[in-house]
C-alpha cells in the first residue's frame, strides 16, 4: 500500500467510489499469493459489495482458484487491474499497455543511437514480462538480435538488492552496455545509484530509462520514464466495479 503507484491508484478509486456512496476495505497482500488467499478469506466473511484486486505473482498460476470460485457463486463481483492469472483472462480487468511502454523506452534508446542495450525486469508479474516484450520487439525491429545475457531478471522478494549487484556487476567484468530500460522508477534509480557509486555518468557513459513517471522520476537533472495514470486507473476500475455491481451487461 505503501510502494509509491498505489496511493494515487486508491485516491482514483476513493473519488469515484465516495461519490456513489460506497467505503474502501484495503487489504495489502504484499505480492503474496498466500496473504492474498487470506485477505480472499476474510473477505469472504464480510459483507461486501464487490472488489478490486492487483493479483500477486500475476504471471504465475493462482493456486487458490477455489476462492475466486466462491465468490462467483456468492455473486459477489471482482475485477482485476494491472495484471490477471492467465487461467482468468475471460475476467473483467484493466491493464495498460505495457508491452507498448516497453518498446516505448527501448526506442527511444535505440533512436540516441544506443545499439548495446541491456534490460531489467521483474520475473513474477504480468507488467515485466510485458515490458520485457516491448523491450524485444523494439530490439528486432532495430536488427538487433535479442541476447538473453543482457536481460536481467528479478522477483518480488530480491527487488531490492538484486539490480544493484547485477548493475555493479556489469561494471565489474567490463561489459557495461549502451543504456538500460528498466521495469519501473523504482529499479531505475537503484541503478543509477549503484552507477554512480562506481563512477559511471548518466547519461554521459550510460542511459538509463524508468516506466511509471513517478516522484523518483524527478531525481537530479530528471529519468526517461514511462507516464502511469495511475488516478485515472483507479477511477476506470472504481467505475467497472461499480458497473459490475450493478448489473450493467457487457458491451461488445
Amino acid at each position: 500500500i505503501s510502494d509509491y503507484i498505489f496511493p494515487r491508484l486508491i485516491q482514483g478509486m476513493d473519488n469515484v467510489l465516495s461519490e456513489n456512496g460506497y467505503s474502501i476495505i484495503l487489504k495489502n497482500t504484499g505480492n503474496s499469493r498466500q496473504k492474498e488467499a487470506k485477505c480472499l478469506e476474510e473477505l469472504l466473511q464480510k459483507d461486501i459489495d464487490g472488489l478490486i484486486i492487483e493479483p500477486s505473482k500475476s504471471e504465475m498460476i493462482c493456486r487458490h482458484r477455489n476462492l475466486y470460485q466462491n465468490m462467483d457463486t456468492l455473486g459477489i463481483p471482482y475485477i482485476f487491474i494491472q495484471g490477471i492469472y492467465s487461467e482468468m483472462k475471460d475476467k473483467p480487468h484493466i491493464l495498460m499497455d505495457d508491452c507498448e511502454g516497453g518498446y516505448l523506452v527501448t526506442r527511444y534508446l535505440l533512436e540516441l543511437g544506443h545499439r548495446r542495450i541491456a534490460g531489467f525486469f521483474k520475473a513474477d508479474d504480468m507488467q515485466g514480462l510485458k515490458r520485457h516484450r516491448g523491450y524485444v520487439k523494439a530490439l528486432q525491429e532495430a536488427g538487433i538480435p535479442y541476447d538473453p545475457d543482457e536481460v536481467v531478471w528479478f522477483h518480488t522478494e530480491d527487488r531490492k538488492v538484486k539490480p544493484a549487484i547485477m548493475a555493479k556487476e556489469m561494471v565489474q567484468s567490463g561489459k557495461l552496455p549502451d543504456g538500460i530500460v528498466c521495469y519501473n522508477d523504482q529499479i531505475a534509480v537503484q541503478v543509477m545509484e549503484e552507477l554512480e557509486q562506481l563512477g559511471i555518468r548518466i547519461p554521459e557513459d550510460i542511459s538509463v530509462t524508468g516506466y511509471d513517471n513517478s516522484l523518483y522520476a524527478q531525481r537530479g537533472n530528471g529519468l526517461t520514464t514511462i507516464a502511469h495514470p495511475q488516478e485515472k486507473l483507479g477511477e476506470m476500475a472504481a467505475e467497472l466495479i461499480l458497473e459490475k455491481i450493478n448489473g450493467v451487461p457487457e458491451q461488445e
